[in-house]
């Protein structure tokens, strides 16, 4: 019986001390780190949004709409032959107009059914995506915000000083003006 030799036993002992040791590396875990305790945010339900917020929301709106109002226009050029092409130009109601119109153009022999699935796919999301930016423009309007809290009192108003200003005076049968006060 052949032995190996030394030079190819000490390799093959080395490289299954390596394997131990990268594996004894990778299933040990460091211990858990003391961690800050979080704050426990609880949202109150009758709490209403910051006065500034409907303007935000209305913009908001606008811009979901024109994103995807973007992509309807981008789809009828990209497909100008196809039947809807031209309605997906019009913004918000072009979509819905389109997907009742689906199918292959009369001039394109290659149309195949995926192509038409996937542009009824795409007007569709189109639709509901500039109709969902119309709708959050329209709850921007019937938002109802906190009122802004009025300024604090500056410090030089809530100190005592005296001060004296004029008022007028009315009676039965005199006008005149006095000089009211506090000391």
């Amino acid at each position: 019986m052949l032995l190996p030799s030394r030079p190819r036993r000490a390799r093959a002992t080395a490289a299954l001390l390596a394997g131990a040791l990268v594996t004894g590396a990778l299933c040990t875990s460091e211990a858990a780190h003391a961690e800050e305790p979080t704050r426990d945010d609880r949202m109150d339900p009758g709490a209403y949004p910051p006065d500034g917020t409907r303007g935000n929301l209305f913009l908001a709106g606008a811009v979901t709409t024109g994103v995807w109002y973007g992509a309807a226009l981008s789809f009828s050029y990209l497909w100008p032959d196809a039947p809807g092409a031209k309605d997906l130009r019009i913004p918000i109601a072009g979509p819905w107009l389109a997907l009742a119109d689906t199918g292959c153009a009369d001039r394109d022999p290659n149309c195949s059914t995926f192509m038409v699935v996937l542009r009824a796919i795409l007007t569709t999301i189109d639709a509901v995506g500039q109709a969902g930016g119309v709708l959050v423009m329209a709850e921007s309007a019937f938002l109802t915000t906190a009122a802004s809290k009025p300024a604090a009192p500056s410090p030089s108003a809530t100190s005592k000083r005296a001060s004296i200003r004029p008022a007028p005076v009315l009676t039965d049968s005199a006008l005149g003006l006095g000089l009211v006060g506090s000391f």
